[in-house]
This record gives C-alpha cells, sequence and structure tokens, in this order.
C-alpha cells in the first residue's frame, strides 16, 4: 500500500525513544524526511541515522518540549534544512510511578509539563505552519493508563495521557476546517526502555492480563502512528486507537 508518504516532511519528538526511533525507520523506509527532536542530542541523532540507513534524509537536534523558544528555533531548523512541515507526531514523555500519598505538587507538575503542556506547546507551533498550507497531520501518543487510570503508572502521569486524548478533540475541532488531521494512539504496556526497569511480577501481572498473553512492541505502535499521519487514513480525524492486546476494548 502506497501511503502518500514520500518527501513529507516529519517532526517527531522524543525521538530518541523505542517508538520514536521505530517511527523514524519506517516514515523513512516510506519516503518521508524525518526531523527528530530530544533532550538527549545523541539519541535524537541515533534515531536520524535509523532515517538514514534506510534510505531517508534526516535532520536531528535537541529540543526541550516544555520551552517555547526552543521548540520555534527546532521547527525553524527543521524547516531551513527539509522544508515545509507535514505530520507532527508527539511521541515525548516521562513516565511516573509513585503512590498519590506520597507525590509531591512538583512530581505532579514535571509530568504535565513534559506530558501534556508539552504537547500543545508543539501542535500549537506546527498548527500556525500547517494552516498557512491547509494541510497536514498530528499524531499524538496517550496511553491505556489515560483511559483506566495508573495500574503502575501514578496518577499524574495517567492524568496527563488523558489530558492528551481530550487534547487531541479539541486540536481536531480546531483544525479540521483548514484540512488538518489530529488523532491519537493509546498503547497499553509497551515492551520499551519505559517499561523494562518495572518489577519481574509486574511485568508478568500484565502479560497475564492480556488476551494476547504479551506485551506490545515498539514497533506495533509505530505502524499505527505511521498510517494514522499518512494518506491511508485520510478521514480519520479526532480519533484516538487502542494498541493494547486486548486488555481494554471499548
Amino acid at each position: 500500500m502506497d501511503l502518500g508518504l514520500r518527501d513529507r516532511v516529519v517532526v517527531i519528538t522524543g525521538g530518541g525513544g523505542d517508538i520514536g526511533v521505530n517511527c523514524a525507520e519506517i516514515f523513512a523506509a516510506d519516503g518521508a524526511r524525518v526531523a527528530v527532536s530530544d533532550v538527549r542530542l545523541e539519541a535524537a541523532m541515533r534515531a536520524a541515522d535509523r532515517a538514514r540507513a534506510v534510505g531517508g534524509r534526516a535532520y536531528a537536534d535537541r529540543a526541550d518540549v516544555t520551552d517555547i523558544q526552543d521548540v520555534e528555533r527546532f521547527l525553524s531548523g527543521v524547516e531551513a534544512a527539509l522544508g515545509p512541515i507535514d505530520i507532527l507526531v508527539n511521541n515525548a514523555g516521562i513516565f511516573h510511578s509513585c503512590s498519590i500519598d506520597d507525590m509531591s505538587v512538583a512530581d505532579w507538575n514535571r509530568v504535565m509539563e513534559i506530558n501534556l503542556t508539552g504537547v500543545f506547546i508543539f501542535s500549537q507551533a506546527v498548527l500556525r505552519r500547517m494552516k498557512q498550507r491547509r494541510r497536514g497531520s498530528i499524531v499524538s501518543i496517550a496511553s491505556l493508563a489515560g483511559q483506566v487510570g495508573g495500574i503502575h503508572a501514578g496518577a499524574n502521569y495517567a492524568a496527563s495521557k488523558a489530558g492528551v486524548i481530550s487534547l487531541t478533540k479539541s486540536l481536531a475541532k480546531n483544525a479540521g476546517p483548514s484540512g488538518i488531521r489530529v488523532n491519537c494512539v493509546n498503547p497499553g504496556v509497551i515492551d520499551t526502555a519505559m517499561t523494562q526497569p518495572w518489577p519481574a511480577d509486574v511485568r508478568a501481572n500484565m502479560e497475564r492480563q492480556t488476551p494476547l498473553g504479551r506485551l506490545g512492541r515498539p514497533d506495533e505502535v509505530a505502524r499505527v502512528i505511521v498510517f494514522l499521519a499518512s494518506d491511508a487514513a485520510s478521514f480519520i480525524h479526532g480519533a484516538h486507537v487502542d494498541i493494547n492486546g486486548g486488555i481494554l476494548m471499548d
């Protein structure tokens, strides 16, 4: 299937993580130009190298999703290197596991700032650009935790991801009349660097609760993101797509 991604410019925030790296590689393999941001410059550069290894053009730079000026600087660099932005993948985020009883306000605010406010800042900045061209697609990474509350995740993480789901709908209502689609995905428990430190009994319990009997893989999430961003999903808008092995069916 031709996804219509050739020469599209894709921005992936938090692109140095497992899902981001897989997105970079799959987008590039389908002919897209890939720009990767991460607070860890070396991680962003490794993701860009993966994109180049499959024949894609790529750009990497450090960017803090919570800093408006840094985001604008990064996006200007992308446009100079690759051209106008067609697709944004809001992938940047942090995980926090802590009981409500022990959670500080600082813990709450830090997760909210990165996981939710960062999505707002990047989306707003990119939407201004997309609206001028009346085209584009945004896909954000929410979570199963945002639908059911924290299982192993803290309440701050779960609430931030619930916010991403709601923000996706608001962005979709705003952007749709300009020809811009906005969607999000809700991964379940995925085998990434984020979940690998979890206690073995927690991971085993999640596998038992999942009808498919295993954790998800980063590439399984990335392929859905790429599809939603592409022309193949041209009438999917304001949706949240579950990628959870059946642990939640709603």
